[in-house]
């Protein structure tokens, strides 16, 4: 469906009622704007657009939950602002765990599978984050890490670009991460093994 000529009020009523058109017309509209005004801010452009994609998978999860007079713009903006602080807190406490836990008890594939509980109370969230996931992220993400499947054969399979897969796979990483360093902090290295599988590049 095109939404060019939609209103950004449109969209964001569209959004709030679970249009995944409405919500990709709003991503297409602003991304680029802000992940200008995030990269102006942040020394990565890599974390710049981890950042940008991280907010778009938030305003799709929580969408139910946006004002009704939200002003799309203003929205936007005010939350990468806020996205962008709590990101670069965040991230440095998590990697610093991360590499913490991986130097201390050597995890492993091997051990991942050793330690059932670990890897049950992992699945767990897992689930629940794939259950937040828009339809068409959420089939990319499960044929990459139930099936293994490549971005180049998922596109295939599912007739789209191997750009928007891979997009779709870094979206729902993101997404991953912050559920667990969220629900689980202890398990976040290992959720980063267990993601290993999921190959984006």
């Amino acid at each position: 469906m095109m939404l060019q000529g939609y209103t950004d009020e449109m969209l964001v009523v569209g959004i709030q009622n679970s249009d995944e058109d409405a919500f990709t017309e709003l991503y297409q509209r602003y991304w680029q704007q802000l992940y200008a005004s995030a990269l102006r801010r942040m020394s990565s452009e890599d974390d710049a657009k981890d950042i940008i994609q991280e907010l778009f998978v938030s305003i799709w999860t929580r969408r139910t939950k946006i004002p009704e007079d939200a002003k799309a713009a203003e929205y936007l903006f005010t939350a990468l602002r806020y996205r962008i602080i709590n990101y670069l807190q965040a991230d440095q406490v998590r990697l610093r765990y991360a590499n913490a836990q991986l130097a201390e008890q050597e995890v492993s594939t091997a051990s991942l599978a050793e330690s059932g509980l670990a890897v049950q109370e992992l699945e767990i969230i897992i689930q629940e984050a794939v259950e937040d996931m828009p339809d068409r992220m959420q089939e990319i993400f499960l044929l990459s890490y139930r099936k293994g499947f490549t971005p180049k054969e998922i596109a295939a399979q599912l007739s789209l670009s191997v750009q928007t897969v891979k997009n779709s796979l870094s979206n729902a990483r993101i997404l991953l991460r912050g559920k667990v360093a969220h629900q689980n902090p202890e398990q976040y290295a290992h959720l980063l093994l267990l993601l290993s599988g999921v190959v984006i590049s």
